[in-house]
């Protein structure tokens, strides 16, 4: 039998939003599907994706994660880059 733990942080709260506060740390680094899955699993802190330019950039092109905590966004950079 195979024992599952929850994460109660990504259980009830919501990490992803859908606005950007200021305080938040935008990164460099293009946002990529695999990047995406790796921000969700292996990182606590809330997020969010933010398209540089038109909104039909987000299609994939020209997204990059934005984290509220700056350590998140330098393990990310250093991660990604």
């Amino acid at each position: 039998m195979n024992e599952y733990e929850l994460d109660p942080i990504q259980w009830f709260g919501q990490r992803e939003l859908e606005f950007m506060p200021n305080h938040f740390y935008l990164t460099k680094t293009q946002l990529t599907d695999e990047s995406k899955l790796w921000i969700i699993h292996k990182l606590k802190g809330r997020y969010i994706f933010v398209s540089s330019g038109d909104e039909f950039d987000f299609i994939g092109f020209n997204v990059f994660p934005a984290f509220e905590d700056k350590a998140e966004a330098v393990l990310y950079e250093l991660t990604w880059s």
